[in-house]
C-alpha cells in the first residue's frame, strides 16, 4: 500500500500536475481562477492535493516499517498496533480527500 501511495503521489505531482498548471489561459488552473465561484477549488482543493496529499505515502511508509520491524511482536504490542492503525487511517483519509478533491476539480475544469 505504501508503494502504491508513493506511485500515485509522484505520478500526480510530476506527470499530471504540470498540465493543470500550464501557463495558457485555457489551462484548468486558469479556468478555475478566472471565476470567483470556482477559485476556491484551486485555493483549497489544489493546495490539499499539492501539499497535504504527501502525508499519505509518508504515513503508509511509517506503518509498513512498523509492521516489518515488529512483525511477530505486533500480536502482543497493543500500543504498536493502535499507533499503526491510527497512522494508516490518517493516511487513508488524506489520500481519500485528495482523490475527492481531484474528482471535483476535474469535473469543474478538466485537463484536455
Amino acid at each position: 500500500m505504501a508503494l502504491v501511495a508513493w506511485l500515485t503521489v509522484i505520478t500526480g505531482t510530476w506527470i499530471v500536475y504540470p498540465w493543470y498548471r500550464a501557463g495558457d489561459p485555457s489551462s484548468p488552473r486558469s479556468t478555475l481562477l478566472a471565476d470567483p465561484g470556482t477559485a476556491g477549488w484551486h485555493r483549497f482543493g489544489m493546495e490539499w492535493k499539492e501539499h497535504v496529499a504527501w502525508v499519505a505515502p509518508i504515513l503508509a511508509t511509517a506503518v509498513a516499517f512498523a509492521v516489518t520491524y515488529y512483525r511477530e511482536d505486533m500480536a502482543h504490542r497493543q500500543d504498536v498496533r493502535r499507533a499503526a492503525l491510527v497512522l494508516f487511517t490518517i493516511a487513508f483519509l488524506t489520500a481519500g480527500i485528495a482523490g475527492i478533491f481531484g474528482a471535483f476539480i476535474n469535473k469543474v475544469a478538466p485537463i484536455r
